[in-house]
Formats: C-alpha cells, structure tokens, sequence
C-alpha cells in the first residue's frame, strides 16, 4: 500500500473507539506504528482529524466520508508510507556476529530463523 487511505484511517479509528478509546494522540500513536509516520506527523492527523468533525459518535462509515471530504486531511495522508513489509537487516562482524533488523519478516542467518511478526 503506497499511502494511508481515508477507508484505512477511518477502520483504524473506529477499532480503537470500540475498545473505549477517545480519538487521541495516543490511540493514532498506537494504531500508526506500522507506518513510517513520526510524532509530529501523529499530532497533525490529530488536529486535522478534529478539523474535520472526526468524533467518538461516528460510525465508521461517516468517519471515512468526513476524511474523504477533508482536502487537507486526505492530501496528507497520501505522504505517509507503510512499513509493515519492509525489512532492513545490518550485519556486522566486529564480534560475533551482531544483527539488526528494522521491520517485520523473517531473519535467517543460517540454521537460526528470527520471526519478527507484527507484535
């Protein structure tokens, strides 16, 4: 998926509202970890999904219409990428062997497989 779709957002949102969260800083925080989205960018959402008329009251229907309709809004989250299937792995040999690996996937390194599922 190239960028945060209206439909995306509005699903996300609507989970959490279901589990008795308010539309927050925390909740996007919390729901976003998987994109490549920073801070600033979270709070941002944040503001422009109160712009919008985004409440606790919507159904998830009405949710994605007010983001589809908000231009700003909708521009925005068309800048902002998916990582869930990127995985970036590092090796280095300076003792041992040391590996890093940023994303989700599967790490191999010879018989040793690392499950770096979704957590």
């Amino acid at each position: 998926m190239g960028f945060l779709t209206a439909s995306t957002l509005s699903g996300l949102i609507y989970d959490g509202v279901k589990e008795g969260a308010s539309i927050c800083f925390d909740l996007l925080k919390r729901k976003l970890k998987n994109w490549l989205i920073d801070d600033s960018e979270i709070e941002k959402i944040a503001e422009l999904l109160i712009d919008a008329g985004i409440n606790e009251d919507l159904a998830p229907h009405a949710i994605e219409r007010k983001i589809t309709e908000h231009q700003e809004l909708n521009e925005f989250l068309k800048t902002i990428e998916y990582s869930g299937d990127i995985v970036n792995v590092t090796q280095s040999t300076n003792t041992g062997h040391n590996v890093y690996s940023a994303g989700s996937g599967n790490v191999r390194i010879g018989d040793v497989v690392a499950n770096k599922g979704n957590s």
